[in-house]
C-alpha cells in the first residue's frame, strides 16, 4: 500500500510541476490570413499576369468562335428566303460550331484551372518559406493560417507576411 501511495504522490508532483511550467511560459502565436496574402502578394499578381498572357490568345479565339455562331444564328433568323436544303445545312453548321465551341471552352477552363492551381501551389511554397523564416526570426511558437474562427489584431501577422513577400526577389519567374 505504501508503494502505491508513493507512486501516486510522485505522479501528482510531476503533473503539478509540468502545469506550473506551462503556465509560466508565454507562447507567441501568430495568424496569417492566406486569402488576403494571395490577393495582395506581388507574386500572386505575377501569377495572374502570366495566366493572362498565356491564355489571352485562346480566350480571344473562343470569343471569335462565339461571334461566328451568333452571326450564323442571326443569318438563319433574318434570311427568310433560304431554301430548305440551305437552311438545314446552315443549322447543321451551327450545331457543329456550337459543339466545337463547347469543347474549346471546356478545354480552356480545365487548362486554365490547372495552370492557376500550379501557380497557387508555387506561391504557397513561397509563403510557407516566408512563414518558416518569420517564425524563426520572431520566435513564434505557433503560426495559424486556416480554419480559425476569431483572431485579434494582436496576433494577426498577415501584413508582416505580405511585407516580407514584397521584399523577396521575383521568385515566381524562377519557377516558370
Amino acid at each position: 500500500m505504501n508503494i502505491i501511495t508513493t507512486q501516486i504522490l510522485i505522479l501528482a508532483m510531476v503533473l503539478i510541476s509540468t502545469t506550473v511550467t506551462a503556465e509560466n511560459h508565454r507562447y507567441k502565436i501568430g495568424f496569417v490570413n492566406t486569402s488576403q496574402v494571395l490577393k495582395q502578394a506581388p507574386q500572386a499578381r505575377k501569377v495572374e499576369e502570366r495566366l493572362k498572357a498565356e491564355f489571352g490568345p485562346r480566350e480571344e479565339q473562343i470569343k471569335n468562335e462565339r461571334q461566328e455562331v451568333i452571326a450564323l444564328e442571326e443569318q438563319l433568323k433574318s434570311d427568310k428566303e433560304l431554301g430548305a436544303t440551305t437552311r438545314r445545312k446552315l443549322e447543321r453548321e451551327i450545331r457543329l460550331k456550337l459543339s466545337q465551341l463547347k469543347f474549346l471552352e471546356q478545354e480552356f477552363r480545365e487548362d486554365q484551372n490547372l495552370r492557376r492551381n500550379e501557380g497557387i501551389r508555387e506561391l504557397q511554397q513561397v509563403i510557407r518559406a516566408v512563414l518558416d523564416k518569420l517564425g524563426d526570426i520572431d520566435k513564434y511558437d505557433l503560426i495559424l493560417t486556416e480554419g480559425v474562427s476569431y483572431v485579434s489584431e494582436q496576433i494577426d501577422i498577415t501584413d508582416q507576411v505580405i511585407e516580407m513577400l514584397n521584399q523577396l526577389p521575383d521568385a515566381t519567374e524562377e519557377t516558370q
